[in-house]
């Protein structure tokens, strides 16, 4: 009950990481990028938005089955209610598009970019706190686990999902969330250039 509502949920969590990443990427390594821009009237957030929108619904509509299997089927403990559960889930899944968004924008190379989103996705394993306490971790460790959006779907489903606390307990890790969906927008302008001029190289 408790390890595998956040195990099973990380795991769909490393195909959203990889999949945002490669869907951006192959369209520089198809030679398609310059079509795809020019098919959104060379808007780059119109781009992103036609292509990761669809991934969106199919990526709720996966982790929402999930949700729907283990609380009602199985009867899974969720004495917080349905808001958490399904804010959590919308929240982590965007957190992880928009973070693949900005790891492609930081390094827009399809092997680094899917390279640095695999290893994140590893690392939230360790450090989202359902195996090992964060706080009996080392005092920098504590700090990096802050930089997962993993750890913060752990918390909100730990406070207000299994406790049933309200959602006000935990929104430092919705403001995290909501921090993490912001991300592209440091990227954006890199991103949109790497389509336009970069060359792939394999």
């Amino acid at each position: 009950v408790y390890l595998s509502t956040i195990m099973v949920p990380g795991i769909l969590l490393v195909f959203v990481f990889l999949i945002t990443t490669y869907s951006i990427g192959t369209e520089l390594k198809f030679k398609r990028s310059k079509a795809w821009l020019r098919l959104a009237g060379n808007n780059i957030y119109i781009a992103l938005a036609g292509k990761l929108l669809p991934h969106t619904c199919v990526f709720l509509a996966v982790f929402y089955g999930f949700d729907f299997y283990i609380y009602h089927i199985l009867g899974f403990p969720h004495p917080g209610g349905i808001l958490p559960i399904l804010l959590s889930g919308f929240l982590v899944v965007t957190a992880s598009q928009c973070f693949g968004v900005f790891a492609f924008g930081l390094m827009p190379s399809l092997r680094m970019s899917m390279s640095i989103c695999s290893l994140w996705a590893v690392l939230s394993f360790s450090v989202c706190g359902a195996t090992f306490p964060v706080f009996a971790m080392d005092p920098m460790i504590e700090s990096m686990a802050q930089l997962f959006p993993l750890r913060h779907y752990y918390m909100i489903y730990k406070i207000s999902i299994f406790n049933a606390f309200p959602l006000s307990y935990c929104l430092i890790n919705i403001v995290a969330l909501l921090l993490f969906i912001a991300l592209p927008a440091l990227t954006i302008r890199n991103l949109r250039r790497a389509m336009l001029e970069y060359i792939y190289i394999p």
